[in-house]
């Protein structure tokens, strides 16, 4: 057996020299290798934002730092590219991360169609990225995509974005071609979709389960709820819509033919606190479905815009104020809505104005409170932005001591362009008269009636701020039967309006034409208020011929309904609304049962 021997050190070497040698190998070999083997992480090539200030992302190769995700023919999945924060980022409740990206079509070369899938380490989360939205109705292929997936409370230190291919039967919707990162956001949490230009943002759990056609679904599972108050907002074509959430059922009707563009809004506070699932029928076409967190609204300065049907509806659980909520009526945003938790409220508010404004022998005086005591206003009210003007400005003058609830309703119609402010000659600034009207109803009355005074004062409303309806309402007036017309003076004045007033007149033989819907007009005109009146013997003489037999007056129902009918037709043709209710919406619970007879103001 061959053997090597041992070689000894050179009589002119060192231990120490030997040593130096090893050191430098050593060395050398570390570097090498360091260089050899240090992870790829390179700053991103493409955009990224977010509330919680600025965070460094990097990209753990070529293909992640680009954003750019090649698909490879045949079945296996690709690598995927990985992400890291630094420092981790920091995601706070109800937030998401949006990815802004776009799917090439795909080459020659290509298999089939592709996924593209996002994940997140230790068991997270994997999100599946969608290349369109047929699956929503929506067949238009968008130039981007903005795709927002929930994310927990928490930290985030890396993702991932992995290609897979198709499962078996999927087609039309799967991802195939290049796709490329081109954005990133952390952004409030929102459920739904619309277009921004040509690119579409859209979330997950949104879905036709019955398919093209069927109810719209907007059902998170539990810990991708938004924890905060939510809104909904809808855009698409005109047409009746119905939403559905819990018990409640929303039922919208909106004026024009189809094709032309319509919206659809529910409040927070008509929304219950899980409003989940949110079913819309039918499910389109729509151009946006949004639910997302409400704009907190102060209070009083800041109405909430609402249908003066979801107002009805609105629980008093979601006011602001236990007294009483502001509303801004959604169609004519110059109307503010009072909805007040009874008559007294609504008396500290408003009953000093209806002596000023309405009341015969009293308008243009401020009435004290001695005065007033034991006096009725109204159960429900309307004032134009000139009226109201007068009346606080008569105040100013004489510096009467108002209610702190009126100065409260002074400051509300000011912030909101009823009232303005103007140079007066004291130095002082005068109260001036803005644009806009206000109506009210009180919880007190009950559910009938408020639908009725709704309709009543909600059309007076209207007519402050429109010039052609107050001309129409003035022609109707003028050109009405003689003897109808000695009837409705003769109910007027005893209801103490002013019935020298040919303005108010119009506007009240308006709103009283419209308050029911028409096929209640001749009952309401003809026994009705014609009982009213014939319960009083020195009021009888106006009342044309009893009918014995049904003991009504039916040349009143008749002159009544057709006045009714020409009312409605008008609204109608103008704004697409109809006697009885001027709403675009109908807001029920599913277990209510019949509406209760009608009554009047």
């Amino acid at each position: 057996m061959r053997r090597f021997p041992l070689r000894r050190p050179r009589p002119g070497g060192s231990v120490l020299a030997s040593v130096s040698r090893l050191f430098l190998f050593l060395l050398f070999s570390g570097c090498f290798g360091s260089c050899i083997f240090k992870p790829y992480k390179e700053p991103v090539g493409f955009r990224y934002s977010g509330a919680e200030g600025e965070r460094v992302l990097y990209g753990l190769s070529p293909a992640a730092v680009s954003g750019k995700i090649p698909v490879v023919p045949g079945n296996a999945q690709s690598s995927a590219s990985r992400y890291v924060f630094e420092p981790p980022l920091t995601v706070p409740r109800d937030y998401s991360l949006e990815l802004s990206y776009t799917f090439q079509e795909p080459g020659p070369g290509l298999a089939g169609p592709r996924r593209v899938a996002l994940e997140f380490p230790g068991g997270g989360a994997s999100w599946e990225l969608p290349a369109g939205a047929s699956f929503l109705g929506i067949q238009d292929r968008p130039a981007e995509i903005r795709y927002a997936v929930p994310v927990p409370e928490g930290m985030i230190g890396e993702f991932s974005l992995a290609v897979f291919p198709a499962e078996q039967g999927q087609g039309a919707e799967a991802a195939s071609g290049a796709f490329e990162l081109n954005a990133l956001r952390l952004i409030p949490r929102w459920y739904g979709f619309y277009w921004d230009g040509p690119v579409l943002a859209l979330t997950p759990f949104v879905l036709t389960p019955g398919g093209a056609g069927s109810a719209l679904h907007i059902d998170p599972p539990a810990q991708y709820r938004i924890g905060l108050p939510a809104e909904l907002q809808c855009r698409g074509s005109a047409r009746p819509l119905t939403i559905q959430t819990g018990n409640l059922a929303v039922e919208y009707r909106v004026p024009g033919t189809a094709g032309d563009a319509a919206q659809y809004s529910l409040p927070a506070g008509i929304l219950p606190a899980e409003p989940y699932p949110l079913i819309l029928s039918p499910a389109g076409p729509f151009t946006s479905v949004i639910l997302a967190p409400a704009p907190q609204w102060s209070f009083p300065g800041e109405p909430v815009p609402a249908d003066p049907g979801i107002v009805l509806a609105y629980p008093r659980s979601a006011w602001r104020d236990e007294r009483y909520e502001v509303f801004r009526w959604s169609a004519f945003p110059q109307i503010l809505i009072f909805d007040t938790r009874d008559y007294a409220a609504q008396d500290r508010l408003f009953k000093r104005l209806a002596f000023f404004v309405e009341k015969a022998g009293y308008r243009g005086r401020l009435l004290r409170d001695q005065e007033m005591e034991g006096l009725h206003g109204w159960n429900a009210h309307d004032y134009r932005a000139e009226d109201l003007g007068r009346f606080f400005e008569a105040a100013r003058a004489s510096d009467f001591p108002l209610l702190p609830e009126e100065r409260e309703l002074e400051d509300i119609l000011a912030r909101n362009g009823i009232l303005r402010r103007g140079p007066g000659p004291s130095g002082k600034g005068e109260t001036l008269p803005g644009t806009g009207a206000l109506i009210a109803i009180s919880q007190q009355s009950p559910a009938y009636l408020r639908r009725q005074f709704m309709a009543h004062e909600g059309f007076h409303g209207i007519f402050f701020i429109d010039q052609d309806f107050q001309d129409f309402s003035r022609r109707r007036w003028e050109g009405l039967d003689k003897g109808a017309k000695r009837f409705l003076l003769s109910f007027f004045d005893s209801q103490r309006y002013d019935v020298k007033d040919p303005y108010l007149m119009a506007n009240e033989f308006m709103a009283y034409c419209l308050q029911q819907p028409v096929s209640q007009a001749g009952a309401y005109f003809g026994e009705n208020l014609a009982g009213r009146i014939n319960e009083h013997s020195w009021r009888r003489a106006v009342l044309p011929p009893m009918d014995e037999d049904t003991k009504t007056w039916p040349d009143l129902a008749r002159t009544f309904t057709q006045e009714a009918r020409a009312f409605s037709e008008y609204v109608n043709r103008r704004w697409g609304l109809t006697a009885g209710m001027p709403a675009m919406v109908q807001a029920r619970r599913i277990s209510e049962g019949a509406a209760a007879p009608r009554g009047n103001r």
